[in-house]
């Protein structure tokens, strides 16, 4: 049934321009899952995208997953996403995740034995009394629903605001300006405990912010840490 918001507002095709949705069927049946997930330390071709034994440390990230390539229809997505206000498109995109994917993550968390919680990566306050929205919860929200995971937005947050990540070229400056930026959020200690987190974002690119992000939780006691996003 059309909505009165959609003839106020008609959902465009990304891909065709066909009208009703913002990633049609044929369009989405084109978009291709990444041919092999990496560790997110060194970023190297990993199985299932667990942190390599070698890469591992206390701090870091226990593995990632990612399910499309940043180009094409998913990156102009993503992009609206986060400066289009077009939230729908979130939903759309982890709905065209294959669900053999969807199927390798969830028996990979259930593997661990522990109870996750997905909390996406935070926005400084400065910058979401701007924009109005984070589009990491918006994702979160979408892979909550797909994956059936509780969704938690109240354990980090962002202590230091950083010039945007997309703004720097150099890997190393992105890495540098990632150091320190995030802090536990009280009482959120408490609500960690036994619990394992899911950090969500909407591209991992150097992995700085993840990283960054997980060495907090772990730091504060959480026994297991993934990644999820959108693309890579």
């Amino acid at each position: 049934m059309i909505s009165f918001l959609d003839l106020l507002f008609p959902k465009i095709c990304l891909g065709c321009g066909a009208w009703g949705r913002y990633i049609c069927h044929s369009c989405g049946q084109k978009i291709k899952p990444l041919r092999y997930l990496k560790c997110p330390v060194c970023e190297k071709p990993a199985i299932d995208g667990m942190t390599h034994p070698g890469c591992k440390t206390k701090y870091s990230l226990d593995g990632l997953t990612s399910f499309f390539r940043y180009d094409g229809i998913v990156k102009e997505a993503i992009k609206r996403i986060k400066y289009g206000y077009a939230y729908d498109i979130a939903g759309e995109l982890v709905d065209s995740i294959p669900s053999t994917s969807v199927l390798i993550l969830t028996k990979l968390l259930i593997s661990k034995h522990l109870s996750f919680s997905l909390v996406p990566i935070p926005l400084h306050t400065s910058r979401f009394r701007a924009r109005g929205f984070n589009q990491a919860d918006i994702v979160g929200r979408a892979f909550s629903h797909r994956l059936s995971l509780p969704l938690n937005t109240h354990i980090i947050i962002r202590a230091i605001n950083t010039m945007p990540q997309v703004q720097m070229k150099d890997r190393e400056k992105r890495l540098s300006n990632m150091k320190n930026v995030f802090a536990m959020k009280n009482p959120a200690i408490k609500q960690c405990n036994n619990r394992a987190i899911v950090l969500v974002d909407d591209v991992f690119t150097t992995g700085a912010t993840l990283r960054s992000a997980a060495s907090v939780l772990k730091h504060s006691g959480v026994p297991l840490v993934w990644g999820i996003t959108l693309a890579q």
